[in-house]
């Protein structure tokens, strides 16, 4: 009999539908694996919580070894320090009075606490309430490296020299260094190995003319779940970032990044209609899925999907709210309820107010999605 109040022990396939689903096997070792990795070559490792928003799951990041979390906006920090975590870096180029007044009340909270910045305006803004808080805020000069969404460009030597004299110049801050979000997907991006290497002999070399200014950088930060662990082997490189990798998804797989025994986050459904042959209707649409799309195989023909089922030919390839629409290349029965890999992980997490971990098909723990929703 179906529940809509997952119990420990009861079967996965009982549970009312559409429920978002994280297998803890994979989970765990997707963790262990990272880590691992990052110990291996000497670095830090930082998880970003923007792929799982729970607390739970950050412990046991931190429990593992990583050196803290970050997370893009303020809101998203907030429960994660109240759960006690002690090291939180805000990778987002915060702007706005009431934004950097909240910033400054969260830097009493926790050990250490960092921002990026890539203005001079927003340095000073920060530090004007840091310094009336009585707090130190640590500041990271957020790098363009290429992918065009912020940051100062790398090239621009004179403009990263000149914010990183402003920001040792302020009360309340303490430039702690310098960091990029480069990813996988910039125009003209290499392989993932290549260009991991890339993007960090760039943010080094980067580090290297500011000391030879006399400028003191301790932290050279870069990497996702695309480029992290090369990124890692980079001499000079201090940390290392990633999200994703926690469940990684569809994206990671269809790039190469994951394999699928490594594809931790599912969404249960019921196939609601069979009408018409080869398609087929099931409970989720764009209130589960969000709607993010991409290829999934290899060739120029690859097909779209937002998700595919686990272990099945069946490809959700449209979604309404409560709809998605699939194409089927096997028998598929009315009431069935099947398993489904969202084509991107962390959308798909901040849609749900709980996530249900598994372990071997029996339901195991059910977590709070703390931070969803938050954009503040």
């Amino acid at each position: 009999m179906a529940s809509s109040h997952p119990k420990a022990g009861s079967s996965i396939y009982d549970l009312d539908t559409p429920a978002t689903l994280i297998d803890l096997d994979r989970l765990e070792k997707n963790i262990r694996e990272w880590q691992a990795h990052a110990d291996k070559c000497r670095v830090k490792f930082r998880s970003h919580i923007k792929t799982h928003k729970i607390p739970e799951i950050a412990r046991m990041q931190i429990a593992a070894g990583a050196r803290g979390i970050v997370c893009a906006k303020v809101s998203e920090a907030e429960p994660f320090a109240a759960a006690g975590i002690e090291d939180i870096c805000i990778a987002y180029p915060v702007v706005g009075e009431v934004k950097w007044q909240r910033i400054a009340a969260l830097a009493s909270r926790v050990r250490s606490l960092t921002v990026n910045c890539d203005c001079e305006a927003a340095a000073r803004g920060l530090s004007k309430a840091a310094a009336a808080a009585g707090v130190t805020v640590h500041v990271h000069i957020d790098i363009d490296s290429g992918l065009h969404r912020g940051g100062i460009p790398f090239e621009d030597h004179a403009a990263i020299e000149q914010l990183a004299v402003v920001i040792r110049s302020l009360p309340g801050l303490k430039l702690a260094g310098i960091t990029t979000y480069r990813s996988g997907s910039y125009p003209g991006a290499p392989k993932a190995s290549d260009a991991g290497h890339a993007e960090g002999r760039l943010l080094v070399d980067v580090a290297n003319k500011l000391r030879a200014s006399d400028i003191e950088i301790d932290d050279i930060t870069a990497g996702s779940t695309p480029t992290g662990r090369w990124v890692a082997e980079v001499p000079g490189i201090t940390e290392v970032r990633a999200g994703n990798y926690v469940f990684n998804d569809l994206m990671q797989l269809n790039h190469g990044i994951a394999t699928e025994d490594q594809l931790a986050l599912s969404v249960l459904c019921t196939v609601t209609s069979t009408n018409a042959a080869g398609r087929l209707t099931i409970d989720g649409g764009t209130k589960t899925f969000s709607g993010d799309a991409g290829g999934v195989g290899t060739g120029r023909a690859a097909p779209t999907v937002i998700a595919q089922a686990v272990d099945r030919r069946i490809f959700v390839e449209r979604l309404n709210e409560e709809h998605g629409m699939a194409r089927a290349e096997e028998d598929v029965k009315l009431g069935e309820k099947i398993r489904f890999f969202p084509y991107h992980a962390c959308t798909c997490a901040n849609l749900n107010d709980e996530i249900i971990g598994f372990r071997g098909e029996r339901v195991e723990v059910v977590w709070p999605v703390r931070a969803r929703g938050l954009r503040t």
